[in-house]
């Protein structure tokens, strides 16, 4: 059982501000009560309180986000809580929250997408990614990782679904909340007519994307680098890379690969699939290779099977996505270009990008096992957010033996 839940099952009163879309707050904190826990929760908006079951220790926050710290910081004094727990350390609230509990002695903890997938969600506390407080100077003092997740049976379809309540249930409470803004910067209605356009999108390129994929698998086998993108807004490049734009990012690559990569090799950019209804970087790719006189060996692509192309790559370029660790684990070299808590030597590639293309370094297979280890034993449970939670059954029978 990951050593972040041992901690946060310490606690007493545990305070839940907003989580995933959907019921897993919810399910959680019937976990918690079930070990005997006082558990608070904060609904900023109306999405977060219709998906929340429970009715006691509620808290809807109606007030702007400017007086959100003192509101945090008497309930955390007043009642007494002891941890804080949310989805993401990097939402707006949730960093303020961060602030505080610091502040207050309060241990804080963080939910995201699991470092390891497919059927890991990551607990950390403190904080996640780059803001990470691990200390990897412990991986040498550990076993070589022998771990068997469970399948979770997680779903798409139950996080569109999810998401869809969401968004109509958010705006029609919008005069409870009219303080709350969405941390990603667009409306409910923004996001649902971007959501509606993404099956059309991935339809009209999916057998333009099976070609590219198939062209992997033979012509370009072993000849390309695989270029990893990111959800445009995701908070990795917002608050984790010196990038203002996926672009630039974009720009970098495709300008350090024109002037030092070998003349037979290929790039290809996989765009993210969360991401390809919100924006689509296929022309500005193709008129910079273009310029830049590589138009023939850069290609562009989405809807591919990741862990194929990885395997088939020369190596992975990425700004700090958590598909950089499938690469690793695959042994293929990996260079990040942002910040993230597995930038590390004997891991991905430390000197420049210039330097990757030449003389990429591929990982070492004994620290990765040992780093896979440490991850799992301090951050990682056996369970999705829209599928089953094995961890929740490893847990009670490890505390009936």
């Amino acid at each position: 059982m990951a050593k972040s839940l041992q901690n946060l099952l310490k606690n007493q009163h545990i305070l839940l501000i907003q989580g995933k879309m959907g019921d897993f707050f919810s399910r959680f904190s019937s976990f918690l009560q079930k070990q005997g826990k006082t558990v608070s929760k904060i609904n900023l908006n109306a999405g977060d309180a219709f998906f929340y079951q429970h009715k006691t220790n509620v808290y809807n926050y109606q007030d702007s986000l400017e007086n959100f710290d003192i509101f945090l910081e008497n309930l955390i004094k007043n009642q007494q809580v002891d941890a804080v727990v949310c989805f993401g350390d990097c939402r707006p609230h949730h960093a303020v929250a961060s602030q505080i509990c610091q502040a207050t002695d309060t241990q804080f903890f963080v939910f995201e997408e699991g470092y390891l997938r497919p059927d890991y969600i990551t607990l950390q506390q403190d904080g996640i990614n780059a803001y990470s407080q691990l200390d990897f100077e412990k991986i040498s003092h550990l076993q070589k990782a022998n771990d068997k997740p469970l399948f979770t049976n997680n779903r798409f379809y139950r996080l569109c679904l999810s998401a869809i309540v969401y968004y109509i249930v958010e705006q029609c409470g919008r005069r409870k909340y009219p303080n709350y803004h969405h941390y990603r910067g667009m409306t409910a209605w923004q996001e649902a007519i971007t959501w509606l356009k993404a099956p059309f999108i991935k339809a009209f390129g999916y057998f333009a994307d099976k070609k590219l994929q198939k062209k992997c698998e033979t012509t370009w086998l072993n000849q390309y680098f695989l270029v990893s993108l990111q959800v445009y807004n995701d908070s990795q490049i917002t608050f984790h890379s010196d990038y203002a734009d996926v672009v630039d990012f974009i720009e970098e690559v495709l300008t350090s690969f024109a002037g030092f990569s070998d003349k037979n090799q290929q790039l290809l950019f996989k765009h993210h699939p969360l991401d390809r209804a919100h924006r689509q970087y296929g022309d500005f790719i193709q008129q910079l290779s273009i310029n830049l006189g590589i138009a023939e060996r850069v290609h562009y692509g989405c809807d591919m099977h990741l862990p194929t192309l990885i395997k088939h790559s020369l190596g992975m370029v990425t700004i700090n996505s958590t598909t950089a660790l499938q690469s690793v684990y695959h042994n293929r070299p990996t260079k990040i270009m942002g910040r993230a808590l597995y930038d590390l030597p004997k891991l991905t590639h430390q000197s420049s990008l210039d330097d990757f293309w030449q003389n990429p370094t591929v990982p070492d297979k004994e620290f990765y096992q040992h780093f896979r280890e440490y991850l799992i034993e301090q951050t990682q449970l056996n369970g999705s957010f829209y599928g089953k939670s094995p961890w929740k059954s490893k847990y009670l029978l490890t505390n009936l033996v």
